[in-house]
């Protein structure tokens, strides 16, 4: 999550000053370090300053596909035709892949093939041109007709947003992720079933009544993902435009795929855009119930920790973040802040220093794009404050400072 804080000219003479006293009274300051916060949980702006013009195209691109998807046991030719146009929509857009990749507003942004699909797959839809059924030895399927029409001015208008907002097509690449893992599992289902069927053993029939359970719950969690998508349309500028909206559809979401912990994770950032800090962070809970590695959960937990100023509850979420990604220059910068309203300036300084190896270019950067715990530039003047103190015998923050490379 990005934020900004205020000036800190007062902070960088009482910062001194607490090095060289090597002390410092928490109940004696009555101000905090606030994260002023330009989006909210679930990932942070970083915008792209390249200059690169998107593409004005406005043309439409057509492409058609067959898909065959067999169905048997306790399938319901419904059941079999969800499985098929979500699977069909895949290979369609595969097929469309390098088409997708060639736009000019694509290529400009450099997003990759993958990324291009997993965009389009959020805000393109898929139109059935013909469906014929068919009976086999073996057993029931379909063969459907799909059609795509790949709108450029619609791709435009979505990679505009998420060159304001990257984390956008981080969001659209999970969804597609998880309908990747409900496809294989189909897939894998139904294999098992066909396999099951030629072997006979006495516990045949327990085994697949389990499969045609297994089955039924992997199909009927794949619609999961076009309520996830209508939320996603309502993201603008790091938050859900529309909150209680949003909330609407993920809990519509969530009751098809209970075991996805994206929809958890993006329903707690709908519940914190509307202030309702304790039901996101059940729901950031939940998520990392599902999945213990979710960076992002654990990220948007520690923001609303933040936010309710349960600063060391925050640290140990950012502490995870950075286990996890280490080369999150802005996990390190919101553990900073999170230190320094903590009035833990070595942690806080450290974590800085961290944060300008990842990149040192950072302090150049737009405070916007820095998600920074302070005006980076500020450095300079803590250092010279640093050199002023040290002139009058007072050494401590001038020797703290050179040894961890802030100052030259």
């Amino acid at each position: 999550m990005k934020v900004r804080l205020q000036s800190l000219s007062v902070f960088m003479t009482l910062l001194i000053f607490t090095f060289n006293v090597l002390a410092a009274d928490p109940e004696k300051s009555g101000s905090e370090t606030p994260k002023v916060k330009t989006e909210n949980p679930a990932g942070r702006e970083t915008g792209n300053e390249s200059g690169n013009t998107l593409s004005p195209a406005k043309s439409i691109k057509t492409f058609t596909h067959l898909i065959n998807q067999p169905f048997a046991g306790s399938q319901s030719p419904d059941d079999a035709k969800v499985a098929a146009v979500v699977k069909g929509k895949t290979e369609v857009l595969e097929k469309a892949g390098t088409y997708l990749e060639s736009l000019t507003v694509v290529e400009n942004f450099t997003l990759t093939k993958d990324q291009s699909i997993a965009l389009a797959s959020g805000i393109l839809t898929v139109d059935i041109l013909s469906q014929k059924n068919y009976a086999t030895d073996e057993g029931f399927g379909l063969i459907l007709e799909l059609k795509i029409d790949v709108d450029n001015s619609l791709m435009n208008n979505r990679v505009r947003q998420i060159q304001e907002d990257r984390i956008l097509i981080d969001k659209y690449s999970e969804l597609k992720e998880r309908e990747k893992e409900l496809l294989e599992r189909i897939e894998k289902l139904q294999k098992q079933s066909k396999d099951l069927a030629k072997n006979a053993s006495a516990d045949k029939h327990e085994k697949k009544k389990k499969l045609n359970k297994d089955l039924d719950e992997a199909i009927q969690a794949l619609p999961a993902g076009e309520w996830n998508k209508k939320a996603l349309a309502l993201w603008e500028k790091g938050k859900y435009i529309d909150p209680e909206k949003a909330i609407e559809y993920l809990t519509e979401s969530i009751r098809m795929d209970a075991h996805n912990p994206v929809s958890y994770n993006n329903r707690g950032v709908a519940y914190y855009n509307i202030g309702r800090r304790e039901q996101a962070i059940d729901d950031f809970n939940h998520a990392l119930l599902l999945d213990g590695k979710y960076a992002d959960a654990y990220n948007n937990r520690g923001d609303a920790y933040f936010e309710m100023r349960r600063f060391n509850q925050a640290i140990n979420d950012y502490n995870e973040v950075i286990r996890l990604k280490p080369k999150s220059v802005e996990a390190f910068l919101d553990r900073a802040a999170a230190h320094k309203n903590l009035w833990q300036y070595r942690l806080f300084l450290e974590d800085l220093r961290k944060a300008f190896l990842i990149d040192p270019n950072l302090s150049k950067k737009p405070s916007k794009q820095t998600s920074a715990c302070l005006e980076l530039n500020e450095l300079e003047h803590l250092c010279e404050k640093a050199k002023i103190a040290c002139s009058m015998g007072l050494c401590n923050s001038q020797k703290f400072l050179d040894a961890r490379g802030f100052c030259k």
